[in-house]
């Protein structure tokens, strides 16, 4: 089956992209430049977690699939939405994405313009599978990035599982979400095609997530997180959910910390209308580091209300305080003997907001979150606000935009040799997206994004961060499979 119409023809732009990748190698004799050997040309970056938010699905597409209500409890993993495409059938859909992009600072170095041309490609499938009591999700893209530096060149991997286990009075969800990317940043931007519904099912909450809010342009990340929850009905109107997650984050070859974070959580949902829902939730919080003696503990209790109008609005925001535990290993009062540890004890509040607001084909995105995090590999903990939003619609039959938007501060819990106790570290990203469909199959699109961070004091070293602007243009094509049947 051809991916693209008979009157379609894209050969020469995917030789021009080719050529516009590689014309960077013909700018610097041997492939390289002036700068320092292993350092990779950075990626676009986007805000921490906004990725999370944007595979969103407009309604009913064309390949078969049905709105249904979201059946995401308030007090569960997932954020609340106005309706779920769920497929009538199961299939898998192949796609491929080629990007060129044009980066001036790709080092991540003060306000200096040193254009770089870098490309990545990828491609990957969406699989979905129904059964009379499963519902699996699964989104796997596999590619490299190929830049003008020598040692630039790097692969990327991503995969998404989600998977609905359900019984009368019972549901098991299990998610699962790892990534390897060329670069320690807060999220690799990956261009997606928003009609593929599977970003939303196994989209995640920010608060089991790592945090990686905080932009370094040197090294490799691996992350990967799993949560497993189980809801149980206890009335039409009223609902019990436990939650466990885990996930850990690596950074290669930067020396920044590697945490692991584990949450558990539970929560008694009651519907007090057909639109409104309030919880009650206790969630339990651990924070460790491999290469770090630095355990934090905390323990939150919210109050959270949400509202959901299908088609529509989904609302919700929970809110309450947090008890934080830091400890940390001070000198051993005797040679021979164990260290001192010091234990310090602080309340915090936490809250966590999003909202999804459908009208026609134009879909506005909002989020909040504030908390006690793992300091995103910088800081020995932080508390994290996060704030973003998209303006996602339709333009025209063949015209697509999003606006993004977002800012995340992190400030320090505990002082280290480089960094006092309250060091700040803050991130201001925004872009625009332009796509032109092609055919049904395919489009091509065009991309800005400005990236600004700062910090409120001054070290050297890799894990000090830098202050600097980013500004990235990039233009590519992505296309897709008509989705194909399975059984």
């Amino acid at each position: 089956m051809r991916i693209f119409g008979p009157n379609t023809d894209i050969r020469l732009l995917l030789l021009a992209l080719l050529l516009g990748v590689t014309a960077g190698y013909a700018q610097a004799p041997g492939g390289d430049s002036a700068a320092p050997a292993g350092h990779s040309v950075s990626a676009p970056v986007l805000a921490p977690l906004f990725t999370l938010f944007t595979g969103n699905s407009k309604g009913p597409s064309e390949d078969g699939e049905a709105t249904a209500a979201d059946n995401a409890v308030l007090s569960g993993a997932q954020n609340l939405s106005p309706d779920v495409n769920i497929s009538k059938r199961s299939y898998w859909q192949p796609f491929f994405d080629l990007t060129a992009t044009l980066d001036t600072n790709p080092l991540g170095v003060g306000s200096t313009i040193n254009l770089a041309p870098w490309g990545s490609f990828y491609g990957g499938t969406d699989l979905h599978w129904t059964s009379h009591r499963s519902d699996l999700s699964v989104n796997y893209l596999g590619g490299a990035v190929v830049s003008q530096y020598k040692g630039g060149d790097a692969p990327l991997q991503q995969l998404s599982l989600g998977e609905k286990l359900s019984w009368r009075h019972a549901t098991i969800s299990l998610f699962d979400q790892f990534g390897y990317f060329p670069e320690a940043v807060s999220e690799f931007f990956l261009p997606t095609d928003p009609e593929r519904a599977v970003n939303q099912e196994t989209s995640l909450q920010p608060i089991f997530l790592p945090n990686e809010s905080i932009v370094t342009t040197a090294g490799q990340e691996l992350a990967n997180s799993f949560i497993g929850e189980l809801d149980v009905t206890a009335t039409p109107r009223s609902s019990f959910t436990f939650l466990e997650s885990y996930s850990i984050v690596r950074f290669f070859n930067t020396g920044l910390l590697d945490p692991s974070d584990t949450t558990l959580q539970a929560g008694f949902n009651h519907q007090i209308t057909r639109s409104d829902t309030l919880a009650l939730l206790y969630r339990f919080v651990a924070f460790r580091f491999s290469n770090l003696y630095q355990p934090m503990d905390g323990h939150v209790v919210q109050l959270a209300w949400g509202r959901r109008v299908r088609g529509r609005l989904a609302f919700q925001l929970s809110a309450g305080p947090e008890l934080g535990l830091l400890s940390t290993a001070g000198p051993a009062p005797a040679a021979g003997a164990a260290p001192t540890i010091n234990t310090f004890r602080h309340l915090y509040w936490t809250a966590d907001g999003s909202m999804t607001y459908e009208i026609r084909r134009t879909v506005l995105k909002l989020g909040y979150d504030r908390g006690v995090t793992d300091g995103a590999g910088f800081l020995r903990g932080a508390i994290t606000d996060q704030v973003y939003g998209s303006l996602d619609g339709q333009l025209s039959r063949t015209l697509r935009g999003e606006l993004i938007g977002g800012y995340a501060r992190n400030q320090g819990l505990l002082a280290t040799t480089q960094q006092p106790a309250n060091a700040v570290y803050g991130d201001w990203f925004a872009g625009v997206t332009i796509s032109h469909a092609l055919s049904r199959r395919a489009s091509i699109f065009f991309s800005y994004q400005l990236q600004r961070q700062v910090s409120n004091f001054v070290c050297a070293g890799v894990v000090c961060g830098n202050d600097f602007m980013r500004h990235l243009i990039s233009v590519g094509v992505t296309g897709r499979s008509q989705p194909r049947p399975i059984g």
